[in-house]
């Protein structure tokens, strides 16, 4: 039977994949030019972009726009007792955070999002979705909801810059203190909405976070569901 070759930009994907799990390029997890690519493995620019495309379509690497190609092993921990903003907690970790605002609207909460908040299913809630990054790779998308009565300030101080929940809310509400009281975690496969946002490819594994909060006198504030990309994700439990 007749050995069918791999095409070279295939050889080329598994080389440069190889390089990666043996840690060649984590000095400053920025990977080589496509040019360097090209001298270094005798190709031409077009067989290196298919190549790098194809890890960008697997997760293992991700572009900043005019700086290059960087593999994707940020690990952002999620911290169970935490109250820190998401911006702070970033660049705690040597990290550039940035979240994008993807949209807000009042809706009829579902059976969940009410029991959860403590609501009648007759009213209504906010629902805020962000999407947040770390060095420019998307790491998860979040859906918030709070009682869109007590809490309708929200809707008419979205438009801060940089946009930051932790801001919108301490601007609103400045005594309001919010602390985390419960948190469940379950794996996912990502939808295609999902896969898109967080530019990983359709069926990954993704790790959902649903997180329910109160305020310093035992009110329910804020139910919701942060779905993160797995391979960006770690869990922190602080026991103290």
């Amino acid at each position: 039977m007749k050995r069918v070759e791999k095409p070279m930009y295939v050889k080329l994907y598994e080389e440069i994949l190889k390089n990666i799990e043996n840690k060649n390029y984590s000095t400053s997890e920025k990977l080589p030019s496509e040019n360097v690519f090209a001298t270094t493995f005798d190709v031409n620019r077009h067989t290196v972009r298919q190549a790098l495309s194809m890890l960008k379509d697997e997760g293992y690497i991700y572009t900043k726009k005019g700086k290059g190609n960087y593999i994707s092993n940020i690990k952002v921990p999620y911290s169970i007792s935490d109250k820190s903003s998401y911006t702070s907690k970033i660049l705690d970790l040597g990290y550039e955070p940035k979240t994008k605002f993807l949209g807000a609207d009042i809706i009829e909460p579902t059976n969940e999002i009410a029991q959860n908040l403590g609501l009648n299913k007759n009213l209504k809630v906010i629902e805020l979705r962000l999407l947040r990054y770390a060095n420019d790779l998307p790491i998860s998308v979040s859906y918030s909801y709070f009682d869109a009565y007590i809490y309708r300030e929200i809707i008419n101080n979205l438009d801060c810059k940089p946009f930051s929940l932790y801001k919108v809310l301490e601007k609103c509400y400045p005594n309001l203190e919010i602390t985390k009281v419960s948190t469940v975690f379950e794996s996912h496969t990502s939808t295609n909405e999902l896969s898109e946002l967080l530019m990983m490819p359709s069926n990954s594994p993704i790790l959902a976070a649903s997180t329910l909060s109160k305020d310093q006198d035992g009110n329910f504030v804020e139910y919701g569901t942060s779905f993160f990309r797995g391979d960006t994700c770690k869990i922190k439990v602080d026991l103290v």
